[in-house]
């Protein structure tokens, strides 16, 4: 572990094995906007997972999310033809997979990205009310879903704009999936294949960010009203901005802060955390990706 903020501002992080999509969001935000980033977790560099690596680390809090949830998944059921229907509810305990993929390319597909985060929002926000509940404990947290950029980017986006972050810096950060290296694009490509998907769905939409803008001022009147709705209120709105932003001495303007993340050497083994050190939310799912 380092010992000073200036070591982790001025360290190059080059190492976290079989992270796919890894990034310090508050790192590549506070880039953009031109601030100097308070505390640093990593850089990403994708490898594939070892077979021998444990799925959960000792050490570290696990807390796993249904994202979507069963409502939605009820929803995405109801867009589907009478046949389909009927295919579906013969196929899943014979089939599962083959039912998944009926559910994929005939329901998920045609929603595209931008209407897949629209009716996450709009059907699962208990879930969501819950992943963002998870982050007020104050420990760092790392966050990820399946290919780490539609429920993980919507978290991180609704994240965000609780810290009044500008939206040109939301949507500079969720694009930065597609910059990884074309042998992590196939992977992400084969999974979305695998379970019926457009090839779309292996990359970012260049409307997702402002599609979700858009739906949440013209629904709710804006974020804030969107979080009062699910429970998410201005108290813990403030607790979560106490716990990522760093205030200065003669500055309380939330608006002007850094996001802060924070640090967590990638370098430390399980063995250099204590319990609760980091919280893992895993929002995992029965169907879509």
């Amino acid at each position: 572990m380092l010992d000073t903020w200036s070591e982790l501002e001025d360290t190059e992080y080059n190492e976290f094995d079989g992270i796919i999509n890894f990034r310090d969001v508050g790192k590549t935000v506070n880039a953009f906007l031109g601030k100097r980033t308070e505390h640093l977790i990593a850089q990403e560099k994708h490898k594939f997972l070892q077979k021998n690596l444990p799925l959960k680390i000792p050490g570290i809090t696990y807390t796993r999310i249904i994202l979507p949830s069963r409502r939605f998944e009820l929803f995405l059921l109801w867009q589907l033809s009478w046949f389909n229907i009927f295919k579906f509810l013969l196929l899943y305990p014979l089939s599962r997979p083959h039912a998944i993929s009926l559910i994929s390319t005939h329901a998920l597909g045609p929603l595209g990205l931008p209407s897949l985060s629209l009716n996450t929002l709009s059907h699962s926000s208990p879930s969501i009310s819950l992943c963002l509940s998870s982050c007020l404990s104050g420990h760092p947290k790392i966050i990820h879903c399946t290919q780490g950029k539609d429920r993980t980017g919507l978290l991180a986006l609704l994240i965000l704009l609780i810290l009044h972050t500008p939206v040109q810096a939301i949507t500079h950060d969720y694009h930065l999936t597609n910059s990884t290296s074309p042998l992590i694009r196939s992977i992400r490509l084969a999974e979305v294949r695998e379970v019926g998907l457009p090839d779309s769905f292996a990359e970012t939409d260049q409307a997702m960010v402002s599609s979700v803008i858009s739906w949440l001022d013209a629904t709710y009147g804006g974020v804030d009203g969107y979080l009062d709705a699910i429970g998410f209120g201005e108290q813990k709105r403030e607790r979560l901005r106490e716990i990522l932003l760093c205030r200065g001495e003669d500055d309380n303007d939330a608006k002007e802060k850094d996001v802060r993340i924070s640090p967590v050497s990638p370098s430390a083994s399980s063995s250099d955390l204590e319990e609760g050190d980091v919280m893992v939310v895993q929002m995992g799912k029965e169907v879509g990706i």
